[in-house]
């Protein structure tokens, strides 16, 4: 398991996931990742990425609220699986 992750990692993770619209190197850390003012990703989309991230990590995104936490950026997600990853 990995023990620490970076926003290149995510964004790849990402790429092999979820069907971006866009090129994944033009998403930023700050991005949005749900939203008309971001990628526009969906819950199906969320889904995927809770399960790589579990996969690769084995960090359980447990629900929603925690999901909707984690999930809001590539910078977001970064620092709370690091977060994660630094107590285990």
């Amino acid at each position: 398991m990995e023990k620490e992750t970076s926003v290149d990692i995510l964004r790849s993770m990402l790429a092999e996931n979820v069907m971006l619209k866009i090129d994944a190197s033009t998403i930023s850390e700050d991005t949005p990742l749900f939203g008309a003012e971001g990628l526009g990703l969906d819950s199906l989309d969320a889904l995927q990425i809770i399960i790589a991230v579990e996969k690769k990590y084995g960090i359980s995104i447990g629900d929603a609220t925690t999901a909707r936490d984690a999930l809001q950026s590539l910078g977001v997600l970064r620092d709370w699986i690091n977060a994660r990853l630094a107590t285990a």
